[in-house]
C-alpha cells in the first residue's frame, strides 16, 4: 500500500516535471522567434546606419571641396579632415560590427591607408583645435559623426586676417 502511494506520488511528480518541460519548450520557441526578429531588426538598422554614413560622407566631401584660400586648418590638417570624412562609413561599420571605438577604427583605417598621415598627427590636430578635443575624447559613434561635421566646418572657415600694426 505504501509502495503504491509512493509510486503514485512519483508518477504525479514525473507528470508535473514533463508538463513544466513542455512549458519551457514553448517559452524557448517564443524567445527564439523574438530573438530572430530582433536580429533582423538589428541588421536593418545597421544597414541604415551604413547608408546614412555614406550620405554624410558625400555631404562632408562636398563641404570640404569648398574650402577657402586661408583655412583655419593647415594643409596636413585638411588632409586629415578629408581622411576623417572619407573614412566615416568604414569607421561606423568597424564600430558596429567589430565593437571597436571610433579611435581604434580610425587608427586601423589609417594603417590600411598608404598615406603619410599618422595617428599622432590626427591626435595633435584634435588637441590643437578646442572644438574637436571634447568630441575626440568622447570616443563614441555619435561624437565621431559630430567630429567629422565640425572638422569639415573648420576646413571651410576663413582664418582671420592678421592685421599689421
Amino acid at each position: 500500500m505504501i509502495w503504491m502511494m509512493f509510486i503514485g506520488v512519483l508518477v504525479v511528480v514525473l507528470l508535473f516535471i514533463l508538463w513544466q518541460m513542455e512549458q519551457i519548450g514553448k517559452a524557448n520557441k517564443e524567445l527564439r522567434a523574438k530573438l530572430q526578429s530582433r536580429d533582423q531588426e538589428i541588421v536593418k538598422l545597421q544597414q541604415a546606419a551604413y547608408q546614412l554614413a555614406e550620405q554624410q560622407k558625400t555631404v562632408l566631401e562636398q563641404q570640404l571641396s569648398r574650402q577657402p584660400v586661408h583655412s583655419l586648418l593647415t594643409a596636413v590638417e585638411i588632409q586629415l579632415a578629408r581622411l576623417l570624412c572619407v573614412s566615416l562609413p568604414v569607421v561606423i561599420k568597424d564600430c558596429v560590427s567589430k565593437s571597436q571605438t571610433p579611435q581604434q577604427a580610425m587608427a586601423s583605417q589609417m594603417r590600411r591607408q598608404t598615406s603619410s598621415l599618422t595617428v599622432g598627427q590626427l591626435e595633435q590636430m584634435m588637441h590643437t583645435h578646442s572644438r574637436l578635443t571634447a568630441l575626440w575624447r568622447n570616443n563614441t559613434v555619435i561624437s565621431h559623426l559630430q567630429l567629422c561635421t565640425v572638422v569639415a566646418a573648420l576646413a571651410t572657415e576663413e582664418a582671420q586676417a592678421k592685421s599689421s600694426s
